[in-house]
C-alpha cells in the first residue's frame, strides 16, 4: 500500500473474536480481519495504513437518545422506508454493550492518533437489504470490491468502509444525522463529535 493511496476504515465493534475491522484501498482489494477488542482493531489499522485514513465507518449507533427505547429518528426512517423491522434496525437500548462501548472507544482511540479523521455511522445489514435484497455478489460488483466471500463481521466492517468512502467522497449526500428527535444528542457537537450517518438514498 503506497503513501498516497486512499485508505478507508470500517469497523463492526463486538466482543472476543467478533470485532470486524476492514481497510479498503483504491483498487478495491481489502484487508479484513476479526479481532478481540478496540486496541487490536486500532493496531490492525496502524499496521496497514500509512498516514491518516480518509474516513472511518462504524457499524453502531454513534449518538444516543433519552426517549423510549433510545430510538432515533434515523432508525425509524430506515424501518419505514425499507420495511425493516425492529430486529433488523434496533433501537440502541436493545443492542449488546460491546457494540456501543467498543464503538465509542474506537472513535476515541482513532482520534487520539488521527485527530482530524472523519467518521460516519453505518448500518451494513440495512444497506445490503435496501440496495441489493441481501445479495453480496451484486453489492460487491456495484462498489468494486475484490472479495468473493467474508465472515459476517468482516463483511459488515467492509460495508462500513464503503459507507465512509461513498459519504466522504460526496456520492452519498443524505446524512441521517441531520434530522433528529428532541431527545437525541447532537452528533455534531457532543463528546464524540463530529460524526455523520451517510446513506445512499433520500
Amino acid at each position: 500500500m503506497t503513501e498516497d493511496e486512499a485508505k478507508w476504515v470500517g469497523a463492526d465493534p463486538g466482543g472476543k473474536g467478533n470485532f470486524g475491522i476492514a481497510i479498503l484501498t483504491d483498487d478495491g482489494q481489502p484487508y479484513i480481519s476479526c479481532v478481540n477488542c478496540t486496541d487490536e482493531a486500532v493496531a490492525f489499522v496502524r499496521r496497514h495504513v500509512d498516514g491518516m485514513p480518509c474516513g472511518v465507518g462504524i457499524d453502531a449507533p454513534l449518538w444516543w437518545a433519552s426517549g423510549p427505547s433510545g430510538d432515533r429518528y434515523a432508525d425509524q426512517w430506515l424501518r419505514k422506508r425499507y420495511g425493516l423491522f425492529g430486529g433488523q434496525v434496533q433501537a440502541a437500548n436493545s443492542l449488546r454493550g460491546a457494540a456501543l462501548t467498543q464503538a465509542a472507544m474506537f472513535i476515541q482511540r482513532m482520534r487520539e492518533i488521527y485527530p482530524a479523521v472523519p467518521v460516519t455511522e453505518s448500518h451494513p445489514k440495512a444497506l445490503l437489504k435496501a440496495l441489493t435484497q441481501d445479495d453480496w455478489e451484486i453489492f460487491s460488483d456495484r462498489f468494486g470490491l475484490k472479495v468473493a466471500t467474508a465472515k459476517d463481521h468482516e463483511r459488515d466492517a467492509l460495508i462500513a468502509a464503503i459507507s465512509a468512502r461513498e459519504g466522504f467522497q460526496e456520492r452519498w449526500s443524505h446524512d441521517l444525522s441531520i434530522k433528529r428527535l428532541p431527545s437525541e444528542q447532537d452528533p455534531h457537537s457532543y463528546w464524540l463529535a463530529p460524526v455523520h450517518y451517510f446513506w445512499p438514498e433520500e
